[in-house]
């Protein structure tokens, strides 16, 4: 789930690309790099950890130049490492290029074996170098006519930023899985993974990117066509359950929008269940907003029952196990006298490993909560994901394992509830929803699920793993 900015024509693009990073900072925290066009090359700087500690003491005044693209590293394939910071730089016949990858490719293996039989030596384990040496193979003599003949190959879900002397190019795969936003800032064009990043650069947000679409700004111009034909979107709707941040738009709604909703939905369903409890609050920060919709739709109050650390990072995207448990450990501390002999409804975005849930309940009830009532504002977690995800292995997904009362037991709490996938769907459609929804709702999906990519909550993949996964 990396992120992604790009600019150009703009004297300031190291620095605004740099914003755009720290923007993105909650998609990925393991490195963080640059590459910027000066005119005469292009300049790449790349480093493990956040990007204020990999740009600091003057970095960037080392990067002059007016266009840039840069990423912010989540590692899935590939592992974490500084071979793997992105964007990859390559000299080639082609001339320099370098890329930036958001997503997961699931045809690496064989395109890699393809193209080593013909001679291509891979210098990193990341699939984003595929694309690479596809447009090395491919015959062709410009980088855009490479790419136009290359991605087709390629399975799987990407947004990518490439880089050529006076051009910048972004392009989206297919089904349009990973996000990709344009942007405008005087004469400047930007892309970038959310629409939080083209704002907070003081630019405004012209379109997304279309699935199978291929746009490169050449001599201040926005120029596309498609390299893939027109095909109903798979989105990954994991981005409005967690990743994305809440001030940026999805299909015209804000992602705060569709967690209140998607709680709101949740307390429908939680009240056709018969669920009661004394106050409702939410897993700091991605669960607090479907718990005030969850709240307003329950008609009970809302309290925060934890203080959150704001310096541990985000546990779900620690590359390491160990390393996730002791940041949801240091992460979040009950507030007691909110907390004590009450029956506390806590709302958090999903329930994967179940690890983190686990210490949240516990926590709950050493602060002296008399019951804790654990609801998901989306359904479970049962296959895993191959587009960009951590979550490569059935064994650790507890939904899959555990039926959901075993898996209540195994988290210690006194109730567990999912919402619906109709209600999630629903809710992240960009459908205005009644104030007032009756008890019991089951909406009707209207054909909603094809608009989004479900797969991790029911093993039906748009795009096909390989063999193997």
């Amino acid at each position: 789930m990396c992120g992604i900015f790009g600019i150009t024509d703009n004297k300031e693009a190291a620095r605004l690309s740099y914003i755009g990073l720290f923007t993105l900072q909650h998609r990925g925290q393991e490195s963080a790099g640059l590459a910027v066009d000066d005119g005469r090359g292009i300049n790449c700087r790349a480093g493990m950890g956040l990007v204020g500690d990999v740009f600091a003491g003057g970095t960037l005044e080392d990067l002059p130049g007016r266009a840039a693209i840069g990423h912010v590293r989540y590692s899935t394939a590939g592992g974490s490492s500084i071979g793997n910071a992105q964007p990859l730089c390559f000299n080639t016949a082609l001339g320099p290029v370098a890329v930036a990858h958001n997503g997961n490719l699931t045809n690496t293996a064989e395109l890699k074996k393809n193209l080593q039989s013909r001679g291509a030596i891979f210098r990193s384990t990341s699939d984003s170098e595929t694309i690479i040496h596809l447009m090395a193979f491919s015959g062709k003599r410009d980088p855009l006519a490479a790419l136009e003949k290359s991605l087709p190959k390629l399975a799987g879900a990407y947004s990518f930023l490439f880089m050529t002397p006076g051009r910048v190019i972004a392009a989206r795969d297919p089904l349009g899985i990973r996000p990709l936003v344009i942007g405008r800032l005087g004469r400047s064009w930007l892309f970038a993974s959310e629409t939080c990043a083209i704002e907070v650069v003081g630019a405004r947000v012209v379109r997304e990117v279309e699935p199978g679409e291929l746009v490169w700004v050449e001599r201040g111009r926005l120029r596309s066509k498609r390299f893939a034909p027109r095909r109903r979107p798979a989105r990954c709707v994991f981005e409005q359950v967690y990743f994305a941040r809440p001030d940026s738009f999805v299909m015209g709604k804000s992602v705060q929008g569709a967690r209140y909703e998607m709680g709101r939905l949740l307390a429908a369903e939680l009240r056709a269940a018969g669920v009661k409890a004394d106050l409702v609050s939410g897993v700091p920060d991605s669960g607090n907003s479907a718990a005030l919709g969850c709240a307003k739709g329950l008609r009970l109050p809302y309290r925060p029952v934890f203080m959150r650390n704001h310096y541990t990072g985000r546990s779900f995207i620690q590359p390491d196990q160990k390393i996730r448990e002791f940041t949801a450990r240091l992460k979040l501390a009950p507030i007691r006298d909110v907390i004590a002999g009450r029956t506390v409804l806590i709302i958090d975005d999903s329930l994967v490993r179940g690890t983190t849930s686990r210490k949240i309940v516990r926590s709950l009830k050493k602060a002296g909560a008399r019951k804790v009532i654990m609801a998901l504002a989306s359904p479970p977690v049962l296959s895993p994901c191959y587009y960009g995800i951590d979550i490569a292995s059935r064994k650790e997904l507890a939904a899959r394992r555990m039926s959901r009362e075993a898996l209540r037991r195994h988290i210690g709490a006194d109730g567990l509830h999912y919402l619906s996938v109709p209600g999630l769907m629903l809710a992240c459609s960009g459908k205005e929803l009644p104030e007032h929804l009756q008890e019991g709702m089951r909406p009707g999906l209207n054909g909603l699920e094809k608009d989004f990519c479900t797969a991790c909550f029911g093993g039906k993949y748009p795009v096909k793993p390989s063999k193997g996964e």
